[in-house]
């Protein structure tokens, strides 16, 4: 399968799925991402399994949504949206938003680090906002490398209409973790200062 990295990847399918619903909104163009997508951040359920019941989420500083492309469209016609193929990063932030309500309650921010496309699915990662509090401590602490990744995955199910959302998370898989660390690839010294720069 082809393989499309971003931050200057495209995001153009081979075959994109259609909506041709004259009710759905569209994004407003030219505005901050927060601001392109009007609507409130629909109410969203979190399960996994068993043995995940007591981790820990305060420690979570990396969280990788991977969702296909025809669920991407499903979830934001469910919002009231079309999703727009051309400018797909208002609809990453959006699904960021309906992670951090479900599963942080909204205590914890995320921020879009990078993504990958493989084939019809796409690996979206965001950065928590308990991210900037680990590196400062780490840096505080002396170290020079990064500090451990706990990284979970997130899969959205497909929306039922008059129902919340429902998604499942879980620790993340070796790939998926090592992803991560490469994308994170820099010294501790300049984590750093891109963590207060963008702060």
């Amino acid at each position: 399968m082809d393989t499309v990295t971003g931050p200057n990847a495209t995001n153009v399918p081979e075959a994109q799925p259609e909506d041709g619903d004259p009710s759905l909104r569209t994004i407003q163009s030219e505005v901050p991402d927060d601001d392109a997508i009007d609507a409130p951040i629909p109410e969203a359920q979190a399960t996994t399994e068993e043995r995940f019941k007591d981790f820990d989420m305060n420690g979570v500083i990396h969280v990788v949504i991977q969702v296909t492309l025809s669920r991407q469209t499903e979830i934001f016609r469910y919002v009231g949206y079309k999703y727009d193929w051309d400018y797909p990063s208002p609809f990453w932030h959006f699904l960021g938003k309906i992670v951090a309500k479900a599963i942080f309650d909204n205590k914890a921010e995320l921020r879009e680090l990078n993504y990958v496309a493989v084939g019809r699915r796409e690996f979206i990662a965001y950065t928590t906002s308990m991210w900037t509090a680990a590196v400062e401590a780490w840096k505080a602490a002396g170290n020079a490398e990064l500090p451990p990744l706990n990284v979970i995955e997130v899969n959205f199910k497909k929306p039922q209409p008059g129902r919340p959302l429902d998604m499942t998370w879980a620790l993340a898989r070796g790939p998926i973790t090592n992803k991560i660390r490469q994308w994170n690839g820099r010294t501790g010294d300049e984590v750093y200062d891109l963590v207060l720069k963008e702060g």
